[in-house]
């Protein structure tokens, strides 16, 4: 009889616990049907295993309509609510439930949420610190690096910036464009004060036209481009960033796991994504007779020859 009770002690306590997510219903809003968002939507499937899954789209509809679908979604009830892409993420800071929320596949989330009305997520914002410490060992020999911007969208990236390169020994140069037609003038006043150009997102300089323009501008002055997505390393740009969509969606799940995690503090915090590629492009370097590092070269996710 002790026998039986002594194995059923240890036998208790080498089962895993019951996984308190087994039976979660699991609310997905996403902004549109795109793949990213699709990639992200499976990842968050593989970061929350064993729940029940039932997705809509708001097909970037920030209108009644789009509402009158995740009204819809809520009033069905769940145990969990994920919003993908920034307008489900929007539409989902209005709707007054309880049911627990994050979101993902957002780039500067408190620019559709608001500081006040942010809640768990994982963002789209390649971490700053990263990029510079990438510019800093790839182009060593490379210590100016210009940056055009809006103040209206990036002034506090901007202002994030400059403390951390200069602790990397880079002195970074904040160009503010109030329209893309400045660009053409401001350009031909900074070509001997920048070595390197970094481009970060933003909407007024973001279209195609004024992006080929930059690279255009700055390369044949045999200037590194240093861009935050693959379309930058196909169109130029000596050093990129990008993002995998999956691993997203599964830190999104993994998140989402400790916030339904009984017992855990209230969480608030936004991620941003913990893995990120970076590219080389090689032949354009090359090209340019640009020396990359060959440091870098050896930590690049992909380097283009």
């Amino acid at each position: 009889m002790r026998y039986k009770l002594l194995l059923l002690i240890i036998t208790s306590l080498l089962i895993p616990p019951w996984n308190a997510f087994s039976s979660s219903e699991v609310i997905i809003i996403k902004s549109s049907e795109i793949i990213p968002y699709q990639k992200a939507i499976e990842g968050f499937k593989q970061g929350f295993p064993d729940g029940s899954y039932t997705e809509y789209s708001v097909e970037e509809d920030y209108s009644d309509t789009g509402k009158a679908i995740v009204a819809r979604a809520v009033k069905k009830g769940g145990d969990l609510i994920v919003a993908v892409g920034p307008q489900a993420a929007y539409l989902m800071n209005t709707d007054s439930s309880s049911i627990p929320k994050v979101f993902t596949m957002g780039l500067d989330p408190e620019k559709f949420l608001g500081n006040e009305g942010l809640y768990p997520g994982v963002s789209l914002n390649i971490p700053l610190g990263f990029q510079l410490e990438q510019i800093q060992s790839g182009f060593p020999a490379r210590k100016r690096v210009g940056v055009f911007y809006t103040q209206e969208q990036n002034q506090k990236t901007i202002d994030a910036i400059l403390p951390r390169a200069r602790g990397l020994g880079l002195s970074v140069m904040g160009i503010p464009v109030v329209s893309p037609k400045e660009i053409p003038e401001l350009l031909k006043s900074l070509q001997s004060a920048i070595d390197i150009l970094w481009i970060i997102p933003d909407r007024t300089i973001g279209s195609e036209k004024i992006l080929k323009y930059l690279l255009k501008s700055v390369l044949i002055k045999n200037i590194p481009v240093v861009g935050f997505n693959e379309w930058f390393a196909e169109n130029g740009a000596i050093l990129s960033f990008s993002l995998d969509y999956g691993a997203i969606g599964r830190q999104t799940g993994e998140l989402a796991q400790q916030l339904l995690q009984p017992g855990n503090p209230p969480i608030t915090n936004v991620q941003e994504p913990r893995q990120v590629r970076t590219i080389i492009n090689l032949k354009v370097a090359q090209k340019l007779s640009v020396t990359v590092a060959e440091e870098l070269m050896v930590q690049a996710s992909e380097v283009i020859k």
